[in-house]
């Protein structure tokens, strides 16, 4: 397997993009392990996690002897519900687990050794966690699921989740990697790789399809009761739980042009530097624009610093004219007696007026002059 870095971790020591492109591997892997469990069953052959070979003899012991309960033990819709919420506990543990032996194998520049986290904890101790990490110069890898990731071994839906990984290696910039059931996206300040059966493809930075399909757009499921309204801008709007799947698949390695990203936890947000590497750009709800990967990278370090705050919102999209389609849409869904009348609305009137005069951006239209 050819990784996107130089070093092999064991005679030359890896960066941090061989680190987080190791822990994507490994994540996948775990993921494909997980799927076939469902539908093909357990292995025979394969050890069990620590925490299910306790489970295995604590259930042995109770068979013999064991004094009766105080109230009996869970049935029906209630039992169902507590194994499938231990199943994805369970599997969250796992993926987390196998990063970290992952990584326990190899050497990174630092010469320590890498924190790893996502089995344990809520998702802002885990952020607090690595916070620290930075402060005490600690490489430190997060791998946090976006989505549900019950509902994916519930019903197999590859877009129902996904794995955000990011990479802090002292005094290298911060890298992340978008990981769902069928492959790993990764990005950086240099460059993108996508995680193929040949290995990890380079990617151009430039989107794959030319030619976007205008009618489709990717919203939060949050955002489905707006669906009536963003039909007259928008034949084909696509609502997900999981939004970060829904754009690897269909705005970073399909036709749609733009999605609309709820960014929820900073530590669910590999997409968003993901796509910027990728060749898109972002708008962020307070209307800051970032099209280069460093932007991105260095936005994403400062909200997980506590820095800056990160914006509850982001637009995805493969050109500033798309971006731009999709605020004024929203906007207009959202509030619209603060918008004017659609017969007077420009929105589609001058595809080529990407910057306009309405100051989307924060960027006043210039002045017209004779010598223009």
């Amino acid at each position: 397997m050819a990784f996107p870095c130089d070093g092999a971790g064991q005679q030359e020591p890896l960066g941090a993009g061989g680190i987080t492109a190791r822990a994507s591997q490994a994540a996948l892997l775990e993921l494909n392990a997980l799927d076939r469990e469902v539908t093909a069953g357990l292995d025979l052959t394969q050890d069990l996690p620590d925490d299910e070979k306790l489970d295995k003899v604590l259930a042995l012991r109770n068979l013999w002897g064991e004094p009766a309960l105080d109230r009996p033990p869970a049935a029906g819709v209630p039992r169902q519900a507590e194994y499938w919420d231990a199943q994805a506990g369970r599997a969250r543990r796992r993926i987390a687990e196998a990063v970290e032996n992952q990584l326990r194998h190899v050497e990174n520049v630092s010469g320590k050794p890498v924190t790893v986290l996502g089995a344990d904890g809520t998702l802002d101790e885990r952020a607090a966690a690595f916070r620290s990490c930075i402060r005490a110069g600690r490489p430190v890898v997060s791998v946090s699921a976006s989505g549900c990731l019950g509902q994916w071994l519930a019903t197999r839906n590859p877009l129902a989740t996904s794995l955000s990984i990011l990479t802090y290696i002292p005094r290298h910039p911060l890298y992340a990697a978008l990981v769902t059931t069928t492959t790993a996206l990764l990005s950086d300040c240099s460059g993108s790789w996508r995680l193929t059966a040949d290995g990890w493809q380079a990617m151009t930075g430039e989107p794959v399809v030319p030619e976007p399909a205008p009618g489709y757009i990717v919203l939060p499921r949050d955002l489905e009761h707006l669906a009536p309204g963003l039909r007259k801008h928008y034949e084909e709007p696509i609502f997900h739980s999981d939004t970060s799947s829904a754009i690897a698949q269909g705005v970073l390695g399909g036709a749609v042009p733009v999605a609309v990203h709820f960014t929820g936890h900073v530590l669910d947000s590999a997409i968003f530097p993901v796509a910027v590497g990728h060749g898109m750009i972002v708008r962020a709800a307070n209307g800051e624009l970032i099209e280069k990967p460093w932007d991105a990278s260095r936005c994403l370090y400062k909200a997980i610093t506590g820095e800056i705050a990160f914006a509850d919102e982001h637009v995805i999209a493969r050109d500033l004219w798309a971006a731009r389609r999709a605020a004024r849409a929203l906007a207009q869904v959202r509030n619209p007696e603060d918008q004017p009348h659609p017969l007077d609305d420009p929105l589609d009137d001058d595809p080529l007026d990407v910057f306009g005069d309405d100051d989307l951006f924060g960027l006043p239209g210039a002045p017209v002059t004779d010598e223009d």
